[in-house]
């Protein structure tokens, strides 16, 4: 999903291209094929939300990303689908 610079714009063009850096991270790490994915959505919002609240680390940006991704999903739970047994 690219981050494009509207005409009277409320960020910078370095602005924008930290947050097109961290959406590329998050989405390469959640294999991302296209910006029509629900992810591709989630990753844009976290990545803008952050932003706006003064994250300004591309690394930082992408994980937050993944992670709220990720938990948007609580289906999904890997290879191993049964539940983790506890004991006391």
């Amino acid at each position: 999903m690219p981050f494009t610079n509207p005409p009277e714009p409320a960020y910078s063009q370095d602005d924008w291209d930290l947050m097109q850096a961290a959406y590329n991270r998050a989405a390469t790490t959640l294999l991302v094929q296209s910006s029509s994915d629900e992810e591709a959505r989630i990753i844009a919002k976290t990545v803008m939300t952050a932003f706006n609240r003064g994250n300004r680390s591309v690394n930082s940006l992408a994980a937050l990303a993944v992670i709220t991704a990720v938990n948007a999903h609580p289906d999904v739970r890997g290879a191993d689908a049964r539940p983790e047994k506890r004991y006391a």
